[in-house]
């Protein structure tokens, strides 16, 4: 089902001595892109839940963020090696009396020296964690494609509205480039006639040549038979099941091409004027397309 890259979606589990929120907002980006905001001791989970979005959105900028409400959270146990301070006090004494320095050896020095106080490692209590971030993760992914599939249906029906009014204005179109050669030869023999007052005999090749050069010119059945079948692949793609943003795009920049050509060949007043209206359309699918993943 087509989705559209704006979305937002939340998640909450409840974990150890609290809960997990996850919320992800999405906007429309050329390219997959993810942006988080974790808590300290989530870092460590940051490519997990980057592989777990890219599970569900394809294509998008991600604005990803989660907190622990964790009212019993503590901060890192310390550990002090005792032993270890010990042999460092033992050494400072050794190289006092060595030196006969009379400076004394302070607790500060003591605590500065490596291992003397370290941080007790996080890591296995925090991979505890895992199972209840990626419930919460999960819940504001389903919430976040269900909210882009809906948006996505929305857009199909904008779309789907512009190609029926782009088919109906082909239609004139192609109706009224039948007319405009007969008409051309109408007006051309009108115009001979009252600038010669009748008095020229009219060269039926010659005049013929100067139609068929004008409908050579004019011609834009080529054209129009692109731009069906352009439109005829854009529905194809709506309801594709895969990313189609990027098809779509390059859909609508060839219907822009072909119109625009179709408006440059054409002499007739109306078509001109249709072909205006159908470029309009095109741009509004384009910004359309713009937001479809």
């Amino acid at each position: 089902m087509l989705r559209s890259m704006t979305g937002f979606g939340r998640g909450e589990t409840a974990a150890k001595n609290g809960k997990i929120q996850v919320e992800i907002r999405t906007v429309n980006h050329r390219f997959f892109e993810v942006s988080s905001r974790l808590p300290e001791n989530f870092q460590i989970f940051e490519d997990k839940l980057r592989a777990e979005v890219a599970k569900k959105v394809k294509r998008g900028k991600i604005n990803l963020s989660a907190v622990y409400d964790n009212p019993r959270k503590s901060g890192p146990k310390l550990i002090i090696n005792k032993d270890l301070a010990h042999k460092y006090k033992k050494l400072l004494l050794d190289l006092k009396h060595s030196l006969k320095s009379k400076d004394e050896i302070n607790f500060s020095q003591i605590i500065s020296f490596p291992g003397v106080i370290s941080v007790e490692e996080q890591s296995k209590e925090e991979s505890k964690l895992w199972p209840h971030i990626k419930s919460a993760l999960d819940k504001a992914l389903s919430c976040l494609v269900k909210m882009r599939e809906e948006e996505g249906k929305r857009l199909v029906a904008d779309i789907l509205k512009r190609k029926a009014l782009i088919s109906r204005s082909l239609a004139v179109i192609e109706h009224r480039s039948k007319l405009t050669v007969r008409e051309y030869r109408g007006h051309l023999l009108k115009k001979i006639k009252e600038l010669s007052s009748g008095k020229i005999t009219l060269d039926k090749g010659r005049i013929e040549l100067e139609v068929a050069l004008f409908a050579k010119n004019s011609d834009i059945t080529e054209e129009v038979t692109r731009i069906k079948s352009h439109l005829k692949g854009l529905v194809e793609a709506l309801y594709q099941q895969d990313e189609v943003g990027r098809k779509l795009d390059f859909i609508a920049q060839e219907l822009h091409r072909e119109i625009n050509t179709v408006g440059q060949k054409t002499n007739d007043y109306k078509i001109a004027q249709l072909a205006i209206a159908v470029k309009g359309e095109i741009e509004k699918i384009r910004e359309q397309i713009q937001n479809i993943e």
